[in-house]
């Protein structure tokens, strides 16, 4: 069995068919391979791929 192997946890992108590991890795997935809507920091305008990046960034934007 390769790296993803059959494992029961495995889930599938329903708009490409790619197959990852958990939830995680396919939320992140979809929003960096079918939203192509990047996220902007209000306060200095930084644009992320992940809406979690943005999250961590805003902690330290002044």
């Amino acid at each position: 069995m390769g790296l993803f192997g059959s494992n029961k946890n495995e889930l599938k992108c329903k708009k490409c068919g790619t197959v990852l590991p958990d939830s995680e890795r396919l939320k992140k997935h979809q929003e960096k391979a079918h939203n192509k809507k990047k996220e902007k920091c209000r306060v200095c305008g930084t644009e992320f791929d992940y809406s979690e990046d943005l999250r961590k960034h805003k902690k330290n934007c002044k």
